[in-house]
């Protein structure tokens, strides 16, 4: 997802909070926190499958354009972080 952790964190407390993912520290390393997904998110992510085909289509591209599009975005992306 290319999130760092300032980001990640709060999303997963707020999906940890919606029973979604369950967040569990390691036991090995503490600093590591493994997450699982509940029969609730396992319902939500299958009832989202569908959407990547559905923006797809309704973007007007075909999937080639669409890959191209993405390594475009990714590369600019990169070159903005570049700056910070």
């Amino acid at each position: 997802m290319d999130l760092d952790s300032g980001t990640l964190t709060p999303m997963l407390k707020r999906m940890e909070a919606q029973t979604l993912v369950r967040r569990k520290r390691s036991h090995e390393d503490e600093r590591v926190v493994n997450i699982q997904i509940t029969e609730e998110g396992l319902a939500l992510y299958e009832k989202a499958l569908c959407i990547p085909q559905m923006l797809l289509a309704s973007s007007g591209l075909d999937p080639e354009e669409m890959l191209k599009f993405n390594e475009q975005l990714k590369h600019i992306i990169s070159s903005v972080n570049a700056f910070k």
